[in-house]
């Protein structure tokens, strides 16, 4: 299974390169602060899913203590928090799938009920003009009243 997803991984990373996808690590990093700062409840339940499927794939029937996947959910889980649990990975995949959780996992949870980032709306140049006119105009009609008022 290890071997499996090796190649899988590494066919997904040649794909990508070729259509001019860049795997560089500040890419990488970049595109994952992104992710979470866009929505980090979002962010983290996606991680802790995909990586419990990664892991149960990984460890099912080499891993006495993962017969199913809920098993998986609880290591993984556990991993983006405190990291206690009674379950090890054996694998060299389920070990790098608990290094890059319990690496990246408190920074990730700690941000779990933050706000999603709101959308940026792009400017309206035509709109933008409008409103710089009715500010000019509002300016002049509060001068006439401070003007009038003496």
């Amino acid at each position: 299974m290890d071997a499996a997803l090796a190649v899988t991984a590494a066919l997904a990373a040649a794909t990508a390169g070729a259509n001019g996808v860049d795997l560089s690590l500040a890419a990488l990093g970049k595109s994952l602060r992104a992710a979470v700062e866009k929505d980090p409840l979002e962010a983290c339940l996606v991680t802790a899913v995909g990586s419990s499927v990664l892991f149960f794939l990984a460890e099912k029937g080499i891993n006495p203590k993962v017969r199913t996947f809920e098993d998986a959910l609880v290591y993984c889980t556990t991993c983006l928090s405190v990291g206690y649990s009674d379950i090890f990975a054996h694998t060299p995949t389920g070990k790098a799938i608990g290094s890059a959780l319990m690496t990246f996992g408190p920074a990730l949870t700690q941000r779990i009920l933050d706000a999603p980032a709101r959308e940026v709306v792009p400017v309206n140049a035509e709109l933008l003009a409008v409103q710089r006119v009715i500010a000019t105009k509002l300016d002049a009609i509060l001068e006439e009243m401070r003007a009038a008022r003496g």
